[in-house]
């Protein structure tokens, strides 16, 4: 194995998961409209070309659940999210892969089911000259996150969940090169799931079935658009 792509997801019950979607879904629709895009971030991770395609989930018990959700899917290996915050969920995750042997490495989380098929195999193939990879998103995080062995620092005392999670990482690179992907968003607001809505109804004008789940479900939800 040389590379590995891994999708972080959590089991789509309602009151855990988009509970920001509350304000204008109840927990069941939010719930939802989550299963839709880990099916959609599955496509995604299905579609590339890694080596091995792993699904990180949470909570523990979750396995199950999501290994019968992705049935139709397939081609997956599922791996428990370990028990610690994101920084450390990501890196022993990394270091789960190289221990199998993967050289190249990216994460993906659950939350852009707009995201381009091609940009796993993009950041995959940044990495065979960039030691660390990073798609940023426009939250002030990022979409997608990758590196080769070795020692690295880019999840050390980062501020997850605030948008100076990028800026911070970039800091924390050190010496170590870096490739860039074009910057994409992440889905947790009421406002940024109705944006989500008008552009995968502009991608499937365009004859891309990218979000196919997601657009299903959103076409039935009254969504405030950006301001």
């Amino acid at each position: 194995m040389s590379t590995c792509a891994v999708l972080f997801v959590k089991n789509p019950q309602p009151g855990k998961v988009k509970t920001r979607l509350q304000s204008h879904l109840s927990a069941e629709q939010a719930a939802g409209l989550y299963r839709a895009f880990v099916l959609d971030c599955a496509a995604l991770l299905q579609a590339s070309g890694a080596d091995v395609k792993a699904v990180a989930y949470a909570p523990a018990d979750a396995e199950f659940a999501l290994r019968d959700l992705l049935t139709s899917v397939g081609g997956f290996e599922f791996v428990p999210q370990p028990d610690a915050d994101l920084g450390r969920r990501m890196e022993q995750l990394m270091q789960w892969a190289f221990t199998r042997g993967a050289e190249r490495v990216v994460l993906i989380g659950s939350d852009s089911p707009s995201l381009p098929p091609e940009y796993i195999d993009e950041g995959l193939a940044l990495l065979r000259e960039k030691e660390v990879v990073l798609g940023p998103s426009t939250d002030g995080g990022y979409c997608l996150v990758g590196r080769r062995p070795g020692n690295s620092r880019i999840f050390a005392d980062v501020e997850w969940s605030t948008g100076a999670v990028l800026q911070q990482t970039i800091e924390r690179l050190g010496e170590q090169t870096l490739g860039l992907l074009p910057p994409w968003y992440d889905v947790d607001t009421p406002c940024e799931a109705g944006w989500l809505k008008v552009h995968l109804e502009a991608l499937a004008r365009s004859g891309s079935s990218q979000g196919y789940h997601s657009l299903a479900i959103l076409r039935e939800l009254s969504l405030p658009l950006p301001s």
